[in-house]
């Protein structure tokens, strides 16, 4: 009898605080899930912004990889591919050299829409062209901003990719951006579907840099030798799947229908509703929401919300005052315990980038009035607590906008390993919450590529290895 043949996947998974290479193996319907290298990155401040640590990034991306080919040993690789956060770029001269490394979206320059930003534009127009409300972290608008602040570094510009593009540029030398990730951006138009060039002219923004759109699933180019960070990968296929996260994530949130909802839980959080067509009701979009393309061409209306980078930067700055170290669980068991009852409102710009989180979070309570943490399980507690309010104002907006009753939530990423976050959003929401996979993003990401390689067959197919693989955790109202 024949040995039944074993497929290897690579993902990089890159999120805003840490970064992974994943190893994917396929063997008939069973699927092997391995973290290779996981690792940390942080924003600095450099030319005058807060930019991604690029070097960083790229050495360990392409030390996973590495160590990847090391443990497969002689089985082959089908394919590799990124999936990060949208928004960010780089640009690249006509050599492909970078000459403008990713500024974070938490740059000074995306903490407000700029006084000028609708002089040619109402906010209805924007959402009725690219299906997005006003948002400071948009492309579109970072990129107003450097055409007022910048223009040199546009001018110069040949090419703008975004992070996940970015990666696979620097691996098979070819530029260019999935759809997921141009609806996410805001520059591409909701109608046709190509971008909105006109847009961007009327805005004072450049376009002559704008990259060639892949509006489905497949090859982009392989890796190069040159490139190559091992010998062995060179020649692998590099796929375009659903490159933005939230996108590749939904590809491991199965089902989804209409009265589910789907959170993304990671360091920024994405919550949403699934359509199966563009034709959204138009009141389903507003200042606060907006339209994004998902795996397997859906869309979804979403809103963009605090997730864990509040509690990321609490224990970093314990960290860095040299402070006992507390493990996750053990930080999830002291919020249990606490009684104290404070809120703050996550969603404050305040909370976006401050200096010192744990000072801020006891700042707002004490403008507010209430009761201010001291203990780790009190900061938990009340950031947890926050985080919930936060989700339940959301899903009430989504529930207007879309006319729709939720009875169901789905949460993925970081989030879902969080059993007091779960717990407490299904006893406010009143409604069982469906928690995993927690690395949704890289789970998504080769299951879509397994598809575009003919590895599996269907969307059905691939919901039955989740299934078999990653069982989810069921919550319910207590």
């Amino acid at each position: 009898m024949t040995a039944p043949s074993i497929h290897n996947f690579l993902a990089i998974d890159l999120g805003a605080s840490n970064g992974r290479v994943v190893r994917g193996q396929l063997n008939q319907d069973r699927f092997n899930f391995q973290i290779i290298h996981r690792f940390e990155h942080a924003i600095q401040f450099i030319d005058g912004h807060k930019r991604w640590d690029w070097n960083t990034i790229l050495h360990n991306i392409r030390a996973g990889l590495s160590q990847a080919v090391e443990q497969i040993g002689d089985e082959p690789i089908v394919s590799l591919s990124c999936d990060a956060w949208a928004q960010d770029f780089g640009l690249l001269d006509k050599t492909g050299r970078l000459i403008y490394s990713p500024v974070s979206y938490r740059d000074a320059r995306s903490q407000k829409i700029p006084e000028d930003y609708f002089q040619q534009l109402t906010p209805d127009d924007l959402i009725r062209r690219v299906g997005g409300g006003i948002s400071p972290i948009s492309t579109l608008c970072q990129l107003h901003a450097m055409a007022r602040q910048e223009p040199v570094a546009l001018k110069n510009a040949a090419t703008l990719l975004h992070i996940a593009d970015l990666v696979h540029f620097d691996l098979c030398g070819k530029a260019a951006t999935d759809w997921t990730l141009s609806t996410a951006s805001q520059l591409r138009n909701l109608q046709t579907g190509e971008w909105d060039r006109e847009l961007m002219t009327s805005m004072g923004i450049p376009h002559h840099f704008l990259p060639n759109m892949i509006n489905k699933p497949g090859l982009l180019g392989s890796v190069t030798k040159e490139q190559a960070p091992h010998a062995r990968l060179a020649g692998v296929p590099v796929v375009v799947t659903a490159n933005h996260d939230t996108a590749a994530a939904s590809a491991a949130a199965v089902p989804l229908d209409h009265e589910t909802l789907f959170l993304s839980a990671g360091t920024y959080s994405m919550l949403g509703c699934v359509f199966d067509e563009p034709n959204i009701p138009k009141d389903a979009v507003s200042e606060e929401s907006a339209i994004l393309g998902l795996a397997d061409r859906r869309w979804g209306v979403f809103v963009s919300i605090p997730g864990l980078w509040t509690i990321q930067e609490y224990l970093r700055c314990l960290k860095q005052d040299g402070e006992t170290p507390i493990s996750y669980d053990q930080l999830l068991a002291e919020a249990k315990q606490s009684r104290i009852d404070s809120r703050i409102r996550l969603s404050d710009a305040r909370f976006h980038a401050p200096r010192n989180m744990r000072d801020e979070i006891q700042h707002a309570c004490a403008e507010t009035g209430v009761q201010q943490p001291r203990t780790p399980g009190e900061f938990a507690r009340v950031i947890f607590e926050s985080l919930v309010e936060e989700y339940q104002a959301a899903i009430d907006r989504l529930a207007r906008l879309t006319s729709r009753r939720f009875r169901c939530l789905r949460i993925v990423s970081g989030g879902s390993r969080n059993p007091y976050l779960c717990q407490r959003l299904s006893d406010v929401l009143q409604c069982p919450v469906i928690a995993g996979p927690a690395e949704a993003t890289a789970i998504g990401n080769i299951l879509l590529q397994a598809r575009v390689m003919k590895v599996i067959s269907s969307s059905k197919h691939a919901a039955n290895i989740l299934q078999k693989t990653f069982p989810p955790t069921r919550y319910v109202p207590l």
